[in-house]
């Protein structure tokens, strides 16, 4: 208890720092957690603040690219090829020359690991006539699955000031797509892709120092800072968080670490609590002895009995609990008045003591 009290004092000091010691900063910081199952949210600061979205614009990207798998629009091993306008594309990028090809199998890794924008604009290009048709696309899927406030205007997050998107957003996309495209989702646990001969290594760096981690995305442009979309899972409960604004990347990752590993904690907790809750009505249903007063035709008449019993025992019976149980025969159905105990002995000797008073019973 004294840890939890000390635990929660230094999460609400961190909370402040992160909220009020940098004016700077605080447009554009953000994050949430929610819980998968459950779609409840756990935390969140500045949640539907809008931002913008850099590489996480790549997560509706994939997750039209997986819809596009699974409708026949692509075939996994289909070569796309790479125009002019995707070639130009600025860094991360895997450099494809103007007229080559690669396979969507390929192009899907190059997004996962290497967050690659040329890779983006010629799987854009060849789900639309072209990208910014493919923006709108995207922008239409973010309204369909929920997403309110977010506008996309490329496949690879680049900069521009009208692509925008927040943190709920950004969660609500990232619970769609692990939701309805979970084989696919699990490419997001590969840590390395080739290309060409060259190695390349993803940029999520809690897919390796996080326990549970298995997804999905991070983000960086100077106008929105370092951003992630993660995912992780213990004890079978599945934790959604996004951040935003963070200063580094490392800041980023240990800023979301907190507050996953808060949020995992207090979920262990309350579940611990509902487990001692279960176990001790169990042993209480398990430990329960009845005192039965008699069987009758009529439940106008089982409920007299039960008058009768308390007036003769009432100080004994007036903290107990009584009940009527109906059992059915083979023409009609009986009426069982009971009297429920928790010890065995106390119910024995009161039994004792009514048929003293002349009162039928029996403890089972």
């Amino acid at each position: 208890m004294i840890q939890r009290k000390v635990f929660n004092s230094i999460f609400f000091l961190l909370l402040a720092i992160f909220l009020f010691f940098n004016k700077d900063v605080l447009a554009k910081r953000a994050a949430i957690i929610v819980n998968y199952e459950t779609n409840e949210v756990l935390f969140e600061v500045n949640a539907d603040t809008l931002n913008y979205p850099a590489s996480l614009a790549k997560i509706m990207t994939l997750y039209l690219t997986f819809e596009a798998l699974e409708k026949g629009d692509l075939k996994w091993d289909q070569k796309l090829k790479v125009s002019k306008v995707a070639a130009s594309r600025s860094p991360s990028k895997l450099y494809l020359e103007v007229g080559e090809t690669i396979t969507v199998e390929d192009a899907v890794m190059a997004l996962v690991v290497k967050s690659a924008n040329d890779v983006a604009t010629v799987i854009a290009e060849s789900l639309a006539d072209s990208e910014r048709d493919f923006a709108k696309k995207m922008t239409k899927k973010a309204r369909e699955i929920g997403m309110k406030n977010t506008t996309y205007k490329n496949a690879s997050g680049l900069p521009n000031r009208a692509q925008l998107t927040t943190a709920r957003d950004t969660s609500i996309l990232s619970r769609a797509l692990i939701k309805n495209y979970p084989s696919y989702y699990e490419l997001f646990k590969e840590k390395k892709f080739s290309w060409k001969d060259k190695k390349y290594k993803s940029h999520n760096k809690l897919m390796s120092s996080y326990d549970g981690a298995d997804g999905i995305k991070t983000g960086y442009i100077y106008a929105s800072g370092f951003q992630l979309a993660f995912s992780a899972v213990r004890n079978n409960t599945r934790l959604i968080g996004i951040y935003f604004g963070g200063d580094t990347a490392k800041h980023r990752d240990e800023t979301l670490k907190f507050l996953m590993n808060k949020e995992f904690a207090e979920l262990s907790e309350k579940k611990i609590q509902t487990n001692k809750q279960v176990s001790k009505e169990n042993l209480e249903k398990n430990n329960q002895y009845k005192i039965i007063v008699g069987t009758f035709k009529y439940e106008k008449n089982a409920k007299k009995q039960i008058k009768i019993v308390k007036s003769f025992f009432p100080e004994v019976l007036k903290n107990k609990d009584s009940r009527i149980f109906s059992r059915k025969g083979q023409n009609r159905t009986w009426y069982e008045t009971q009297f429920i105990f928790f010890d065995k002995q106390e119910a024995s000797t009161l039994c004792s003591l009514m048929k003293k008073n002349n009162i039928d019973c029996f403890v089972k």
